[in-house]
């Protein structure tokens, strides 16, 4: 790992989330998010202690007038760095996680890497979301599934 990347890293991780759970403002959560290199649309509102992905927060982006509420996890990489039989049978991934326009993402829900919810969808709470999710519709579930569609737009 290069010098540059583990200050990129500690930033992150250090400051930036640290700095982010203690906000008691949603626009300053945004700033600081934005800081981490996310890509954060308008009229956003993200709650308290939501996680994100630290290795590559470059690759997640949030749409216009989403609602990401308390306590979810938005994960763009899974990966290994322990040399175990596992790692060469899943080795690691980095993909795109998008959160397009009018989305609300409900507390505890967990986004997994390349992944994207629609326009105005619904992730229920508790939600994991592994495949994407249609715009206009509620997905809800281990794994996320789509159980209702919430109108036609």
């Amino acid at each position: 790992m290069t010098p540059a990347r583990a200050a990129t890293l500690f930033f992150r991780r250090m400051i930036c989330l640290p700095l982010a759970s203690l906000c008691p403002f949603a626009a300053g959560r945004v700033l600081i998010y934005r800081a981490m290199g996310i890509r954060i649309g308008q009229r956003v509102f993200i709650g308290f202690h939501v996680e994100f992905d630290t290795n590559h927060s470059e690759l997640i982006e949030i749409g216009d007038d989403v609602t990401i509420s308390h306590r979810c996890m938005i994960v763009s990489h899974m990966a290994t760095s322990a040399d175990t039989p596992l790692r060469k049978l899943y080795p690691g991934e980095a993909a795109p996680v998008r959160i397009e326009r009018g989305a609300w993402v409900c507390a505890g829900a967990i986004l997994l890497p390349g992944v994207t919810i629609g326009e105005n969808a619904l992730v229920a709470a508790g939600a994991v979301v592994n495949r994407d999710v249609p715009p206009n519709s509620l997905a809800a579930g281990v794994p996320a599934r789509v159980v209702k569609r919430l109108f036609e737009g």
